[in-house]
């Protein structure tokens, strides 16, 4: 399609619909500039209630450094954490955390190429001096940040850990595709944010100073607040606070910079001895273009259905049998600023690479030729309306962190803020009048042969295609003459059969909550509890027990896969595809999975939908279906997995961790090559249809806006129809680790020398939720010390993760997990500290910690109250343990009822005589440090 063609239509398409550009309407927000050019952006919203979250926008990032400062846009935002000229050291972060905001999760910053940005959430709003305290934050990162000396060299190690967890080889392989690739000949492809390792551990001072300097202005940044507040008295509170900021004279432009169109398709291998079987990218750049507000959300709109509808065909053609893949996926990104990048991923069956190649192309080029059939087009709309339906009606439920990240992106690319809900009627409206020649429109935009590049990454083990094998793909591609698509479609109905209501045999109030228990004549319960959350949406969880610990032992490979067989191969006289085409529109989600001790099954669906929600439920039990094809898909998946297991540098240690944490039980299960060919379909069908079978023993629980009468109908008819069956018991195989020390210490050649450190603490606990509570508060308190000690003092870890609960299945136990990466330098003494503070603990603990964390609990669970997801863990949780549901009145009592002598009870009680798992897995030297990328 030639580009005057497409210029012409979209200048049509704005002037016919000029006359509905007052949809899109400006939203509710005081958005202006003070004198040093600083923008602000402030906006009231009451989700949550008397909650505001506060970001700094820059707009600055790794693009600015010159060529001694690679890493330094990252590490300066590491900085801001470190001290400003009204917090000194860490007196920010003790600050804000002592107010019940916690760093990583409340208090966090990105760095990219274009921008970073900082963020302050869920910040209590009944505190006006924690509002200013946070502004003042914000108006420190602005220009008044410390950049000791001490401080940037203590940064230098943490920085080191980051780029060395993430340094995987997926990581090495997909950099070099984007930077050869992507970014070729930009200057882009030579900043990437984290940066080089030498200048990070080696940069003088000022050369960080510097970038600061230049670039870390009022003229570059945007304070944006969202949240319960009063916007006027903010806005003066942000004059005050940031208009005594000086714009500095004689300052660089911030410049703009483009991404280099190649001409010639450029092909890329990235290899790593530690991945698996190859995959295939095809890839085409597209530099973005000057659109105008309507053409962009049209192009926006266009696209997104131009995605659902492709990757619907080729999942569907990718199960064939003679298919030469195991799956596509296609996709359009804004990759950098100035570039979209179209991507085609592949997956080859074994030996297939070309095949697969020529396959996924193909498939592209006949859907880029003719478009979508009239079908897909007419269901994917059905879908994009029914989501921009539930949209509008839960527009009142939008987050404070939503708003703002499309306050960013406006203030970043110099565009209005629109109003979210006019913006969906918009669209609502908008999706009725696309067609098929917009479809095609669009895709026009990817023609040409400039800006492609086909991109393999895999293990260095393998025999790859020459260039000119590529090159022959794309050309017979290229000259291929395509038919049209065509479609098999079949009218089936979901259920062929009547099904009669069945009574209701008991029915009582849960303890604590405003819920009802039902008992249907197949003993199967019910449980209620109706919501004005979320408008016309429910939350279904059901639980029954037994699980795992009820299946023979040569039966475990099979029941792992089960679940996952059944969702691929359809239900009733439907198959997967068919299932996909015939709910299409319906605001339906379905998952059934068998766990260690119970069978589970959740799902949701719109109030409008929710009878089909029971029906999927009901052919569950009655009609699953077990699809030979998708079982060898999935077990030709697992052999690619194997492949990449062989290879994959963790693979052997976490084997060794799995068989120590269950006491080396022979129902542990450990993926290799005898599992593969243990899994059958029959065997398959034999487990499912034993754990997934009767209705007795399960409880489902509904959560959100429904008409009650009419749910306890549908639960009569459909889930009162489940056959009855006995009622069932877990059984304890003792999957536990022993007593005592035992030590699983691993060492394997590494491309990114680090050692991993896991940790795992087990012991007898009964559960309560007081003793839950307990546990919880120590892991907290442990990660605090951690942070502390091992990555700021000891900068030898990016982070330290460390959870701990109770639990009461199969027995009433304790679990404490401590994980991180580090520095192989300083594995040894961070081990020591691990036990040191585990120690420690159980001795001294610091008040204001203690404080702190119990008042970050309280307010979370404040937070949560209207969430339905939160509801419907909590009766689920509460069912399952037998235990009234607390209010929150009692849920706080609970949590202060809990003092540091308790605390310091429960830490002796693990220190005592427990079943310690410690696993190590670190770096073994290699003759060979040549580069594994090729």
């Amino acid at each position: 399609m030639i580009r005057k063609k497409i210029c012409f239509l979209l200048a049509l398409f704005t002037l016919a619909l000029s006359a509905q550009e007052n949809q899109l309407e400006k939203a509710t927000i005081i958005h202006d500039s003070l004198s040093n050019g600083l923008e602000y952006f402030i906006m009231q919203n009451s989700e949550p209630e008397n909650r505001a979250s506060f970001y700094f926008a820059q707009n600055v990032g790794s693009i600015l450094e010159n060529d001694s400062q690679q890493g330094l846009a990252h590490f300066l935002e590491h900085m801001a954490f470190n001290g400003t000229e009204n917090f000194k050291d860490k007196e920010m972060l003790t600050y804000l955390e002592q107010n019940g905001l916690k760093f990583g999760t409340e208090i966090n910053a990105y760095t990219s190429f274009d921008q970073t940005v900082y963020n302050i959430n869920q910040v209590p709003v009944t505190n006006e001096k924690l509002l200013d305290s946070v502004l003042l934050i914000l108006h420190d990162w602005s220009g008044y940040l410390s950049l000791t000396d001490e401080e940037i060299d203590n940064e230098r190690g943490v920085v080191n850990e980051e780029w060395r967890s993430s340094n995987t080889a997926n990581y090495r392989a997909s950099t070099k595709v984007w930077l050869d690739g992507y970014l070729k000949d930009s200057k882009y492809s030579k900043r990437m944010p984290i940066g080089k390792m030498d200048i990070v551990n080696n940069f003088e001072y000022d050369k960080l100073r510097d970038y600061y300097e230049r670039w870390y202005r009022p003229d570059q940044q945007a304070v944006i607040v969202v949240g319960d507040i009063d916007p006027k008295l903010l806005e003066q509170k942000v004059k005050d606070i940031f208009s005594e900021i000086p714009l500095k004279e004689d300052l660089p432009a911030r410049e703009s910079f483009d991404v280099t169109l190649n001409k010639e398709p450029l092909f890329i291998v990235a290899t790593d001895k530690e991945l698996g079987n190859p995959t295939v990218e095809y890839f085409i750049k597209h530099k973005k273009e000057d659109l105008s507000v309507l053409e962009k959300e049209k192009r926006s709109l266009v696209g997104s259905l131009a995605n659902y509808i492709l990757n619907n065909r080729l999942s569907e053609l990718s199960v064939e049998d003679d298919s030469p893949v195991l799956g596509v996926g296609f996709g359009i990104q804004d990759f950098v600023r100035p570039l979209e990048v179209l991507s085609i991923n592949i997956s080859p069956k074994k030996d297939s690479l070309l095949a697969g190649l020529d396959f996924a192309l193909s498939e592209y080029k006949r859907f880029a030729e003719y478009g979508a059939t009239s079908a897909e087009l007419k269901r994917a709309k059905a879908a994009f309306k029914t989501s921009y339906t539930s949209a509008i009606k839960n527009v009142d439920k939008r987050s404070n962190d939503s708003y703002a990240s499309a306050i960013i992106d406006a203030y970043l690319e110099n565009e209005p803020v629109f109003d979210y809900k006019s913006s969906l009627v918009y669209g609502e409206n908008l999706i009725e009048k696309i067609n098929n020649n917009d479809i095609l429109d669009y895709l026009s935009d990817f023609e040409g042969d400039y800006g492609r590049g086909v991109g393999i990454t895999g293990t260095t083990d393998y025999d790859y295609p020459e260039k000119n094998e590529i090159e022959v793909v794309l050309e017979n591609v290229k000259n291929n003459s395509l038919e049209p698509y065509e479609e098999n479609l079949q009218e089936k109905a979901l259920i062929n059969e009547e099904l009669q209501k069945v009574e209701v045999t008991g029915e009582t109030k849960l303890k604590g909550i405003d819920a009802k228990e039902y008992t249907l004549a197949n003993g199967l319960k019910i449980v209620t509890f109706p919501t004005d959350f979320e408008k016309e949406q429910v939350y279904m969880s059901a639980f029954s027990p037994g699980g795992q610990s009820l299946i023979a032992t040569e039966d475990l490979p099979n029941v792992n896969v089960a679940s996952y067989v059944v969702s691929q191969s359809g239900l009733g006289d439907l198959d997967k595809i068919e299932l996909q085409k015939k709910l299409a529109g319906k605001e339906v989600s379905l998952g059934v999975s068998i766990n260690n001790y119970s069978e589970n099954i959740t799902g949701g669906a719109s109030t409008k939908d929710l009878e089909i929600l029971f029906k999927e439920v009901y052919l569950n039990f009655t009609a699953p279906r077990f699809d030979a094809n998708a079982l060898d898909i999935l077990k030709q998946n697992f052999e690619n997995s194997l492949e990449a297991k062989k290879n994959n540098i963790n693979s052997a240690f976490q084997d060794s961790l799995t068989l120590a944490t269950s006491g080396h039980s022979n129902r542990s299960l450990i993926f290799n090559r005898e599992l593969i060919d243990n899994i059958s379909l029959e065997g398959v069908e034999n487990v499912f249809k034993n754990r997934i079978a009767n209705g007795d023993d399960f409880t489902f629980v509904f959560v959100g806006d429904f008409d009650e009468d009419r749910l306890v109908e549908l639960a009569q008819k459909y889930l009162g129809n489940i056959p009855k069956g006995k009622k069932e018991t877990i059984e304890n195989h003792h999957m536990s680790p022993k007593k005592g020390l035992s030590e699983v210490h691993v060492s394997e050649v590494m491309e990114t020398p680090q050692t991993t450190i896991s940790i795992f603490i087990n012991g007898e606990m009964k559960y309560t939720r007081k003793a839950n509570m307990e546990v919880y508060i120590l892991a907290e308190l442990l990660n605090k010390k951690y942070m502390q000690r091992i990555r700021e003092e000891e900068g030898g870890s990016y982070g330290v993760s460390v959870g701990g609960n109770v639990v009461s299945k199969p027995v009433g136990n304790f679990n404490l997990n401590i994980s991180f990466n580090c520095n192989p330098d300083k594995a040894e003494d961070l081990l020591e500290i691990v036990y040191e503070e585990l120690e420690t603990v159980s001795k001294t603990i610091d008040a204001s910690n203690f404080s702190e964390i119990k008042n970050n609990i309280k307010k979370n669970h404040r937070e949560m109250q209207k969430e339905n997801g939160f509801w419907l863990n909590t009766i689920v949780s509460s069912l399952q343990n037998n235990l009234a549901i607390d209010s929150q009145e009692e849920f706080e009592a609970l949590v202060d009822q809990i003092t540091i002598s308790d605390i310091k009870k429960t830490a002796n009680r693990l220190n005592k005589n427990p079943a310690i798992v410690e696993g190590v897995l670190s770096p073994k030297a290699q003759e060979d440090s040549s580069a594994a990328v090729d």
